[in-house]
């Protein structure tokens, strides 16, 4: 196969495993490194001093293609994570290759056996028009895990597509210090249903604490009312938190939880415990 085609499919399987974007970098370049072994090869061109000896000592498709080699790589990740990254990107290409005609000798040196997937006339030809069709196949679903990654991962597009509150939930107590809103519809314990957009303050144990955009006081849920439908809209900041020991005044709006619950205080207001908000200025009292 092409390196085009064995970056295609080892970055498309790293974003659906939702791999960093470091992670993926590193997998994209694990999956040139086999082929080192062919001087002719996208990054043999690149390296061609070290690769025209690789391929007259080991030939092409030998130790350089093994699953054992790039294994051992993987398992040293436990040492270092940029070698877990590059070896899982190596063996999608050893894997990859096992579908092509002329197959790989994956156990090189210890056996010279070649390792293929399919009849003969199922496997792939490198550079043929059904290996341009596998890249397309593979550019298509890297570029759609990057659009579902974009989204917050597989889940987070299922919460967004279904307005699952749970998934919601989910997904908000991954962002940490994020600062979230939420969209949706609420039903209150009187039975009125109220469609709206919140800002989260934060969880409270199953539950979270809400505000209005433009409201003063915070909606409990689900102890005032509960979501019928919810989608979570993450925001690219990040609120301050402090926690403090005894009491302050607060100089800035900004929410304080206690016993469980989040209040929200007020210029001049006393708070205690774990604080969050925004430019977060508290005078000890």
């Amino acid at each position: 196969m092409t390196g085009a085609t064995h970056v295609a499919i080892a970055v498309s399987c790293g974003i659906m495993a939702g791999c960093p974007n470091t992670g993926l970098a590193l997998i994209a370049g694990g999956a040139l490194v086999p082929d080192l072994d062919h001087p002719q090869s996208t990054i043999g061109r690149i390296f061609f001093p070290l690769s025209l000896p690789l391929s007259q000592w080991l030939g092409h498709r030998g130790p350089f293609h093994s699953f054992w080699l790039w294994g051992l790589l993987a398992l040293a990740g436990l040492i270092w994570k940029p070698f877990f990254f590059i070896g899982i990107g190596a063996l999608l290409h050893v894997v990859a290759d096992c579908a092509t005609v002329s197959g790989v000798r994956a156990m090189s040196p210890w056996t010279n056996k070649l390792f293929v997937f399919f009849k003969r006339s199922w496997r792939l030809k490198t550079g043929s028009g059904a290996e341009f069709g596998v890249l397309l196949v593979f550019g298509a679903l890297a570029w759609a895990g990057g659009q579902v990654g974009s989204m917050g991962g597989i889940s987070a597009m299922l919460g967004y597509l279904t307005g699952a509150p749970k998934i919601m939930m989910e997904e908000y107590k991954l962002k940490g210090l994020q600062k979230c809103f939420v969209e949706g519809k609420l039903r209150w314990n009187n039975g009125r249903i109220e469609e709206g957009r919140w800002l989260i303050i934060g969880s409270e144990g199953s539950g979270l604490a809400l505000q209005e955009e433009w409201g003063e006081k915070l909606i409990h849920v689900p102890k005032q009312a509960y979501f019928i439908r919810a989608r979570l809209k993450p925001t690219e900041e990040k609120w301050e938190a402090v926690k403090l020991k005894g009491w302050g005044k607060t100089e800035h709006t900004c929410y304080f939880m206690d016993t469980g619950k989040w209040y929200i205080a007020q210029e001049g207001d006393v708070v205690w415990g774990n604080i969050i908000g925004k430019d977060i200025v508290v005078t000890n009292i």
